[in-house]
């Protein structure tokens, strides 16, 4: 099988491939990775540079509907060019660009359905490209409806993009940034908000986007998505058990995949 990988923010795709090197040689050649960057070149993600030389990059720094847009873009050029692809490999923001991506094809006129099955390590809440855009005043923290301006009623920021809230946030924006709902939010749109392809999800007990991963999880249909919990944080664990445990998550989701 082939698969597109999309990587972290403030990483880029030879970076991916470091992570992946014990799945993907647990896999002794059976499959093929496409590594690929980002398109906004970006700051290293903390510690990263400790590691790895750059250039980093990201696929939006911003969730905004044009940024979010581009990336999209991004993924059906390399699908032109290179595919076509059995499934897709996201980590962190790739995989909330992964999902938010294969959501939004479902949900158009003609949906292509690009991949057969996915894969997601340590995943942030993908964002609806169908929620209403909002705005954000940055002094006060006041959320306003982008089309009308009228200020939205018991709207916390934090509901949807909690990384406003970190001290490691770099995202910059005015009064004028139009932001995208995650798929958590009240104010989400949740039509046809599942992924029904076989999924696998590997999820970090101590990451900050734990809950996320979890939530990514609840999208997709309960009878052929699986589950590998690990004891870090934010990473891909290359030990041997742990290593093993991943690799027979993922076979499992191949059985769903020639299944269906």
């Amino acid at each position: 099988m082939r698969f597109l990988c999309l990587h972290g923010m403030g990483t880029s795709g030879r970076i991916f491939e470091a992570q992946m090197s014990q799945i993907a040689a647990a896999f002794s050649g059976q499959h093929e990775f496409c590594y690929i960057d980002g398109s906004v070149e970006t700051e290293a993600l903390a510690g990263v540079d400790n590691y790895f030389s750059g250039p980093f990059y990201c696929f939006y720094e911003l969730p905004t509907p044009s940024e979010l847009q581009e990336a999209y873009d991004l993924i059906w050029d390399v699908i032109e060019e290179d595919g076509p692809f059995d499934g897709v490999i996201g980590f962190s923001q790739g995989g909330a660009l992964a999902s938010s991506f294969i959501m939004a094809d479902a949900r158009s006129q003609q949906p292509q359905q690009p991949f057969k099955c996915a894969i997601f390590f340590c995943a942030s809440m993908p964002f609806d490209v169908a929620s209403p855009a909002f705005t954000v005043d940055p002094t006060e923290g006041t959320c306003y409806y982008a089309d009308t301006g009228k200020a939205i009623e018991g709207f916390d920021v934090t509901q949807s993009i909690p990384e406003t809230a970190s001290a490691g946030w770099s995202g910059t924006y005015d009064e004028k940034t139009q932001f995208l709902h995650r798929y958590t939010s009240p104010l989400s749109n949740p039509e046809k908000a599942k992924m029904m392809i076989p999924t696998t999800h590997v999820v970090g007990r101590e990451d900050d986007y734990y809950k996320q991963s979890c939530a990514l999880r609840d999208l997709c249909t309960p009878h052929n998505r699986h589950f590998m919990e690990h004891k870090l944080g934010h990473d891909i664990p290359k030990d041997r058990m742990s290593t093993t445990k991943i690799v027979n998550c993922i076979q499992q989701m191949f059985s769903d995949v020639m299944i269906g």
